[in-house]
């Protein structure tokens, strides 16, 4: 039901999305030739309209932009519209610079665009959901609700169905399960019915949809005869998981595994799609990454043999998601005996907990200082990127020894792929003296995780490897 009611939703907005953009390509184009498509000056760009029509559509199904799309306010959708034009400009600039097409682009055009799309999609949308909600309010095709809830926390349930309700449900009534206030309103609601007359309410009333969140029947006989007898009647039956009380720090979400529906908890819930996306940005960064390998790889590789002997890049194995293992490439930055030398060493680690880093490090050659210092070291990861070894972004894969010295509240750190850059990389990595800081910037990463906050880090990441900020 959720499901299909959002899928509905995103198409809608889509349609109205790509209708709008239409529309505003018409405007900067008039504004800029003072003449509308077909003519001999712009028949050469309407090309353009089927390529922007497909960037936007794929940002529409990955960037999660209609989260909350009803209950966003005025302000807040006019800043989300902002952010996604944003990055849509930037995708549409950077796939026609790919393509070789971006003289065919006037810039007042792309100005223009800009401009009447924020205000022709952000009036659109308004529009929309006005709409939406007063024909739904008072339509026989919404689904009229019954909420089932102890008194100590229906105040709290209504609040929160309300702010966030979807255009298709109508709160019409409230059954309070743990005493009789029949007649009474509760949260500008009619109290109409208790858990002895529930079904003989349903059975009388319209009503299309039950939802109940109550933890006084949860454990009693009513639970399982008010499903049985309201999904005899017809009636969509909603039981809110949270009332089971399985403590949890993480989400919940519900799920299927074979046969059987579960309720599945996780530090944080990744969409496939959202997944995708991010594995598609692996694939388009790594392969550009390959590329500046490869130019690196012939000027640098005879300079690290000259001064120390030995192989150009450097394998060390790697613990990667959930503890699956890995080999992690790098430029060759120390002398051959740099493992051996470690053991010698360990007393003069400068970070407290399981990392090891000593800033003055005997083991590293001349050329290895500069690349280091340069995050050029780190340029043969594009291959475990490549792989699926590692993502562009992520936590800091770490090695086997520090691994099997991890405590339970260290997993959690390998829950997502890891990366070639992440929150410690841009955070001042060589000045963190302590593992743990690096623990709780790398499960901020994991809680906060969106495709955004990953395009920002790979910013951040391009400005301190040009600054040189927090390397040694």
């Amino acid at each position: 039901m959720y499901q299909k009611r959002k899928a509905v939703e995103n198409t809608l907005i889509l349609v109205i999305d790509i209708i709008c953009i239409w529309l505003c390509f018409g405007i900067a184009y008039w504004c800029r030739f003072k003449v509308m498509f077909g003519t001999y000056e712009t028949g050469d760009q309407l090309w353009q309209i089927a390529f922007v029509t497909i960037i936007y559509s794929i940002l529409h199904l990955f960037g999660n932009f209609n989260n909350h799309f009803f209950q966003r306010g005025y302000f807040e959708e006019f800043v989300t519209i902002i952010r996604e034009l944003s990055i849509f400009s930037i995708l549409w600039i950077v796939v026609l610079f790919l393509i070789h097409k971006s003289s065919d682009l006037s810039r007042l055009v792309y100005g223009y665009f800009i401009i009447s799309g924020t205000c022709v999609i952000y009036t659109a949308r308004i529009l929309f959901k006005q709409f939406m909600i007063k024909i739904f309010k008072t339509s026989k095709y919404s689904n009229r609700l019954l909420v089932v809830a102890d008194s100590s926390s229906i105040n709290l349930i209504v609040k929160n169905l309300i702010e966030y309700n979807e255009w298709s449900r109508i709160l019409v009534g409230i059954v309070l399960t743990d005493q009789s206030m029949l007649g009474e309103w509760v949260c500008g609601f009619p109290v109409v019915a208790d858990k002895e007359s529930l079904i003989e309410y349903v059975v009388h009333n319209n009503v299309d949809e039950v939802f109940i969140s109550s933890a006084s029947v949860a454990s009693e006989d009513h639970l399982e005869k008010w499903i049985f007898e309201l999904e005899n009647m017809g009636v969509i039956v909603d039981v809110n998981i949270d009332m089971f009380d399985i403590a949890s720090s993480g989400k919940k979400t519900l799920n299927r595994v074979g046969k059987y529906a579960v309720v599945t908890f996780a530090r944080n819930i990744f969409s496939n799609r959202e997944m995708a996306l991010k594995r598609l940005i692996d694939i388009i960064g790594s392969l550009v990454g390959m590329v500046i390998l490869g130019v690196t790889t012939i000027f640098l590789a005879p300079i690290i043999k000259l001064e120390s002997p030995g192989p150009v890049f450097f394998g060390q194995t790697r613990i990667g998601k959930n503890g699956r293992i890995f080999t992690c490439y790098k430029f060759r930055s120390m002398y051959q005996d740099a493992e051996q030398r470690k053991k010698d060493l360990m007393k003069q680690n400068e970070v407290k907990g399981l990392m090891f880093k000593l800033e003055d490090d005997p083991r590293i050659t001349k050329v290895g200082k500069f690349i280091r210092k340069t995050s050029i070291d780190e340029f043969p990861q594009f291959w475990n990127v490549l792989k699926g070894d590692m993502s562009l972004v992520g936590t800091r894969p770490p090695t086997v020894d520090e691994y099997e010295r991890y405590e339970v509240k260290h997993k959690c750190r390998l829950s997502m792929t890891p990366g070639l850059t992440g929150l410690w990389q841009i955070s001042g990595r060589s000045d963190i003296k302590d593992f743990d800081e690096v623990v709780k910037l790398d499960m901020k990463y994991i809680d906060d995780w969106s495709i955004l906050k990953d395009i920002k880090i790979l910013v951040l990441t391009i400005w301190v490897v040009l600054t040189g900020k927090g390397s040694r």
